[in-house]
């Protein structure tokens, strides 16, 4: 699993992670509330936490402890969700700006430029495929007859959601990871003469 460190240490002590996590999967049957307790070592900071949406605290029965109500706020949500998403460097934007301009001279569409700048960033970590061997993918995948009728838009190249309620990046339901796992050996041969 990847773990964005900028992302990590945003909370402060990386210990306030662990605690989102487990509230994240506090329900009233399933009780996380002895894990939480015993990383909370300072109320202060968990009640931050609390006033600043990253945690809440459900109503509850009289019988639920303080702990037992703590459950994963907005904020933590967003949180959680943007702990993987790794940073756009030089590299991606400079991918994209090659791409789009190939897509302006064809026609086609680009789409949300700063989402597909994301999206490249999260499949280069994901991949592990970056620089001149991401060129070389993305160059075949957007030349290949066979492709065309998924790459018409630039943002789709790197990932299409399966429903319009996925909006977090899975490598293996990019098209161009697809592509690639199934070209692998002809890809991996092309990639060693690029090192």
């Amino acid at each position: 699993m990847y773990v964005n460190p900028k992302n990590l240490f945003k909370l402060g002590n990386p210990v306030n992670v662990l605690i989102l996590l487990l509230a994240k999967q506090a329900t009233t049957k399933n009780d996380m509330s002895e894990y939480i307790a015993s990383l909370v070592s300072d109320d202060q900071e968990l009640d931050k936490l609390i006033e600043e949406d990253y945690l809440k605290k459900i109503k509850g029965t009289k019988k639920l402890n303080e702990f037992q109500k703590i459950r994963l706020g907005k904020k933590g949500t967003k949180f959680l969700n943007d702990l993987d998403e790794p940073d756009v460097e030089e590299q991606d934007i400079t991918i994209f700006n090659w791409l789009k301009n190939i897509y302006l001279k064809r026609g086609k569409t680009v789409g949300n430029g700063k989402r597909t700048q994301r999206l490249i960033a999260s499949f280069r970590v994901k991949s592990g495929i970056e620089l001149n061997k991401l060129s070389y993918l993305c160059k075949t995948f957007i030349t290949d007859e066979e492709q065309q009728e998924y790459s018409h838009k630039l943002e789709n190249v790197f990932y299409k959601p399966k429903t319009m309620f996925a909006t977090k990046f899975v490598l293996e339901d990019s098209r161009l990871w697809q592509y690639y796992m199934k070209h692998k050996t002809m890809f991996d041969k092309e990639f060693e003469k690029l090192n």
